[in-house]
């Protein structure tokens, strides 16, 4: 999953914890340094002492500074910011204190932001309590430099050092807020991305149950089909097959009236359309997984099925059958290429019958042509068949058309989407 970007506001950006400091305080800790070192020199430069003649010249507030200086600036990297430091890293914070400790008694300029970055860091990384102890700390350095050093009165160096430990408790109090708030928004974010997985679970497991709902629906339609199937082969079509028979021996018999033969012929001839006809009826009953196929080969052994009704079928696929296609749609196609047949068989009386299946990016089209009679203007696409077949298929989004050829013959066009639309009702 692609992690989002983080404004300004979002608190995951201002948390300190992590493996290394945060940009603030890089951005103070090395400010509050160049600060130190520049003022420094600009104010010894002034008082005449920036260039001693000898080493003895050399202020003693220079040694101590650059003393100190030296293991706070090796120190830094080694600081930990995250809330398990090691060993190490806790050896490296106390070097970093105290040496921050001695730089905050001997300097004038900067040293309460040194003070800031001491006590985020160690708040950051053994919590509040450390950092209220490293904010008494300083307040007991710069009451011990007031009072000792400075001259100040006692009132004076009380009131001032307690400035200076409220302060601190304040850095406190804020970098406590800020880590809460971004264990907070990091959390937070951690349930919208397992609510977003489970929403995704969610869907795949509806589509999954919506397209076995589809194929179990199938099933028992076409369990249904078979047995009808086979009661008409069994029962209509044995019993006309029998009449069939027993008109053929009749007209075999002896002399009859020319009335009574032509009577029993012409029954003869019904008896076999009969029959004919209920086999096609048997064979569009059959189900849609003929024999393990689906898809492209079910389509195409459908269509060579209905090569001995005294039409020539053929059977031409452009493109790969997509993968993964929607139950739905695909026994749409089926039925679509079904239809067509059987409409050309009963009612065009075609020698020729073509059955092609075009795949695009978008849909799967199959369009059934033949060369018979056609159909006039009222009775294109009016049958029951048909119009059940058309709303079938636009409820899927798909569509169907149908044409006269111009030299011709009929063309019916089906147009399937590769997925069904989940808002529409598919009809059964």
């Amino acid at each position: 999953m692609t992690r989002p970007s983080r404004s300004l506001l979002d608190p995951v950006r201002w948390d300190p914890r992590g493996r290394t400091a945060p940009a603030a305080a890089r951005i103070l800790f090395w400010t509050t340094i160049g600060l130190i070192v520049l003022l420094r020199g600009f104010f010894s430069y002034l008082e005449g002492q920036f260039v001693p003649a000898t080493f003895e010249d050399v202020p003693v507030v220079y040694l101590a500074a650059l003393a100190c200086l030296v293991p706070t600036v090796l120190l830094w990297p080694m600081l930990p910011w995250h809330g398990h430091p090691s060993a190490r890293e806790t050896a490296a914070t106390v070097g970093f204190v105290l040496a921050s400790l001695a730089i905050f008694a001997i300097s004038e300029f900067g040293h309460y932001f040194l003070m800031a970055t001491v006590v985020a860091q160690a708040t950051s990384a053994f919590g509040f309590r450390t950092g209220a102890l490293s904010c008494g700390l300083f307040g007991v350095v710069n009451f011990a430099v007031q009072y000792f050093v400075t001259d100040f009165t006692t009132m004076m160096a009380v009131s001032n050092s307690t400035v200076v430990a409220v302060s601190g408790l304040i850095i406190c109090f804020v970098v406590t807020g800020l880590v809460a708030a971004g264990r907070q928004a990091e959390h937070t974010r951690e349930l919208l991305a397992d609510l977003e997985r489970a929403h995704r679970d969610l869907e795949d497991t509806h589509r999954k149950l919506r397209h076995y709902t589809a194929r179990t629906r199938e099933l028992a339609v076409a369990e249904e089909r078979s047995r009808m199937a086979r009661e008409m082969h069994d029962s209509t079509g044995h019993h006309l097959t029998a009449i069939n028979v027993c008109l053929a021996n009749a007209e075999r018999g002896g002399p009859v009236p020319d009335q009574v033969r032509e009577d029993v012929g012409e029954a003869r001839q019904l008896a076999k359309q009969a029959l004919e006809e209920t086999r096609r009826w048997v064979r569009a009953l059959k189900p849609l997984d003929l024999e393990g196929r689906t898809g492209a080969e079910a389509i195409g052994a459908l269509v060579g099925s209905f090569s001995d009704t005294g039409a020539r079928t053929r059977f031409r696929l452009e493109g790969a059958w997509p993968e993964g296609m929607d139950g739905e749609a695909e026994l749409a196609a089926y039925r679509a290429a079904q239809e067509g047949l059987t409409n050309a068989l009963r009612h065009s009386g075609a020698a020729h019958i073509d059955v092609a299946v075009r795949i695009t990016e978008d849909d799967v089209a199959v369009e059934i042509s033949d060369d018979g009679t056609g159909a006039d203007g009222t009775a294109a696409g009016s049958g029951f068949g048909l119009t059940v077949l058309r709303e079938r298929l636009i409820a899927l989004g798909g569509s169907l058309d149908g044409r006269n050829r111009p030299g011709g013959g009929y063309v019916l066009t089906a147009r399937v989407p590769r997925k069904a639309d989940p808002s529409l009702e598919n009809i059964s």
